[in-house]
């Protein structure tokens, strides 16, 4: 039904312009057929009214008024269109056609207009009659006019055969070129686009081997090869998607095998001394084994297993002190940019299992002082507290701006680099904008998909935020779900130190 409407729509559309510009070629050939009609009446006139003329001059030098008469007769009988009138001088009617009186009027003011004019003249009077008005003379002396008026009667029935002459063609070209144009549009048209849809179904319920295969170089076979390119792209993602469903399915038990370490890493905090003994006796013994030259191959392998996950450990363990012990920081110049596309790059392949885009909207030259490392960290626990909020389809944006905050209340504006970090999650919960800053509260309690948080992340941005003399704050995006996490770092301005440089 879409092909039919369209190639109906079209072929109505061209139908319509091809009758207007036949219509208006016709009104253009119709007033050229006027102005031809006019001008071959006039030349008509004239010849009569010379004929005419020279009767009428023989006739008055022979003084034989008579042959007037009959010349007006025989006119009359050649054509009856003609009315003819002869005037002596000061307009004195001298001989006029059969049926000619209720012209007289008109036929006297014109030869009265032209008593004293040497020459033929025609004119086009108002109604539509065509007048000639040409001297005789007697004796070399102009003795009078003769009048002849063509009325537009005959012109008009003229006109009307033409006009119906023409709208007839035109009827006749609209109605060949309709058929034609349906035809076409039948065949080039409908019948693709018809192919088209029907591929275009098979698609949508599923069967992404569904091929158009049209063959050409119009626009339409383009599309269809373009569509088809796109069914197969359809297609190599489907497949993709089926293998990372397994392969999701493959993480996310080594995801719980994670979130259990995640919990024992909670005992971690306050057990790091009394185990960090252990594991550097256990670590030390292990590289020992590794080192080894004379131990089973099978033990080796094991010793260094050993050794790596000993470190594994060491590195969670490391983790959870960072929260209470703070680490100074090694302020130098940092590209804000390389930073946020290495961590970006780094959560790219979690972000596309899950359906979630990064948007990056900062400049390529943006600096900051700050320390290399913990900026990087800042960006990964903020990133990954957004990822874990959003759903599939919902975008992440990552920030950078020129601003400036307060870091006492009440205190001087001090100019900042504000790295935000904004998702379409369930945002905050009410009265929680602080709270989540606090060491060990988290929002996410665990489910049958996630495991609950340490709520350790947001405390250690803050400590390295505030470390490096600056302010991190979370707020509801306005109007819209989701949260936004606001880190500024202060700009060194006219030699001034920031106080993590102090």
């Amino acid at each position: 039904m879409l092909a039919m409407r369209l190639s109906v729509s079209l072929g109505l559309w061209l139908v319509g312009l091809s009758v207007l510009v036949l219509g208006v070629h016709g009104w253009v050939q119709l007033a050229e057929e006027e102005d031809d009609l006019y001008a071959a009446v006039a030349r008509e006139l004239t010849l009569v009214a010379t004929a005419v003329r020279s009767t009428v001059e023989n006739a008055v030098r022979d003084d034989q008024e008579a042959d007037v008469e009959a010349l007006l007769e025989q006119l009359e009988l050649k054509d009856p269109a003609f009315d003819v009138f002869v005037f002596r001088a000061r307009a004195e009617l001298l001989g006029s056609s059969w049926g000619s009186a209720t012209n007289l009027t008109r036929a006297r003011a014109l030869a009265e207009g032209r008593r004293d004019a040497g020459s033929l003249h025609i004119e086009l009077l108002e109604g539509g009659d065509l007048a000639v008005v040409t001297p005789f003379r007697s004796g070399g002396r102009i003795s009078g006019h003769i009048v002849i008026l063509r009325p537009p009667n005959t012109l008009r029935a003229d006109l009307r055969n033409e006009r119906n002459a023409a709208l007839l063609s035109i009827v006749v070209l609209a109605g060949i070129l309709s058929a034609g144009v349906l035809l076409v549009l039948q065949l080039r048209l409908q019948r693709p686009i018809s192919h088209m849809v029907s591929v275009v179904h098979r698609v949508a319920r599923g069967d992404l081997s569904a091929r158009t295969q049209w063959k050409g170089s119009d626009e339409l076979a383009v599309l269809a090869r373009e569509f088809d390119a796109m069914v197969e792209s359809l297609e190599r993602a489907r497949l993709q998607l089926a293998h990372e469903a397994e392969t999701r399915e493959r993480l996310e038990g080594e995801m719980l095998r994670a979130n259990r370490l995640a919990i024992v890493g909670e005992l971690a905090a306050t057990l790091a001394h009394e185990v960090g003994s252990p594991l550097q006796v256990l670590g030390g013994r292990a590289r020992d084994m590794v080192r080894r030259d004379d131990l089973p191959d099978e033990v080796s392998r094991s010793a260094t297993i050993i050794v790596e996950q000993v470190d594994r450990v060491h590195r969670i363990v490391e983790n959870f002190l960072d929260v209470a012990r703070r680490k100074a920081p090694a302020i130098e110049p940092v590209n804000l940019g390389v930073a946020v596309d290495d961590v970006v790059e780094l959560l790219s392949a979690q972000a596309r299992r899950k359906g979630v885009r990064f948007e990056v909207e900062l400049a390529s030259d943006v600096t900051v002082r700050a320390d290399a490392s913990q900026l990087q960290q800042v960006l990964l626990n903020l990133l990954q507290n957004a990822l874990r909020a959003s759903q599939r389809d919902n975008t992440v944006w990552v920030r950078a701006s020129q601003s400036s905050f307060q870091r006492v209340p009440e205190g001087p504006m001090q100019p900042s680099v504000a790295l935000s970090v904004e998702d379409e999650g369930p945002g905050l919960p009410d009265g929680n904008a602080e709270i989540v800053f606090q060491p060990f509260f988290t929002a996410w309690r665990g489910d049958s998909k996630h495991a609950a948080g340490t709520g350790l992340g947001l405390s250690v941005v803050r400590t390295i935020v505030t470390d490096h003399g600056g302010m991190v704050r979370a707020e509801r995006r306005p109007n819209r779900p989701g949260a936004r996490f606001v880190a500024h770092f202060p700009v060194v301005t006219d030699g001034t130190e920031t106080e993590a440089e102090r």
